[in-house]
């Protein structure tokens, strides 16, 4: 591709980027950016996401923030998937801390977080054990209109469990097979948790 006549697009490298990316050669996705700026073809913040999202899956977060840095110099301004794969990044890494800091200065900054965003969180502050957090976090999304998915409940009902606190976990199952129960997908709640 990189040798055809024609100059491809930013559209289709971004394309190609990201399937590289789902087969998990996120090496190969970096070093094809490079050579995609050496063409002259201006990454987008789709681009550049992309590249974020290698760097992150790479364990080097670090990268992932420098990435982010040359966005904002280059006036790109970034998305909600940028931010999101950077405090799934920090949280993958152990530095929930960071993260919860990002996601507070993403949601001061004007960006909305969407579900995956909130259930990564989630995720980390139970894994910090910070659970009761993670519950108010649980009841903010529900608050702003977001329904919490089962991934977002399991987590919490599995800390929960392992902090010994059973009471609250069935509270919390049967919160969530309530909603379930009104969406139809009752069976698969229990299914899961079976598991």
């Amino acid at each position: 591709m990189l040798h055809m006549h024609r100059r491809p697009s930013i559209v289709e490298f971004n394309q190609l980027l990201g399937a590289i990316v789902r087969m998990k050669y996120y090496e190969t996705a970096v070093t094809l950016l490079r050579k995609m700026e050496l063409l002259g073809i201006n990454p987008d913040v789709y681009t550049l996401s992309i590249l974020v999202n290698s760097f992150c899956r790479l364990h080097r977060v670090d990268f992932g923030f420098s990435v982010l840095g040359k966005m904002l110099k280059l006036g790109i301004e970034p998305n909600t998937i940028t931010l999101s794969t950077l405090i799934n990044g920090l949280c993958i890494g152990g530095k929930v801390a960071q993260a919860v800091r990002l996601f507070d200065d993403m949601i001061r900054e004007g960006y909305q977080p969407n579900l995956i965003t909130y259930t990564t969180i989630v995720n980390g502050l139970c894994k910090i054990g910070e659970t009761i957090r993670a519950i108010r976090l649980l009841r903010t999304m529900g608050e702003i209109g977001y329904a919490p998915n089962i991934v977002t409940y399991s987590t919490i009902i599995d800390s929960l469990c392992k902090d010994k606190n059973v009471t609250e976990a069935l509270k919390l199952f049967s919160e969530m097979r309530g909603g379930m129960s009104q969406v139809g997908r009752l069976a698969f709640a229990q299914e899961l948790l079976k598991e």
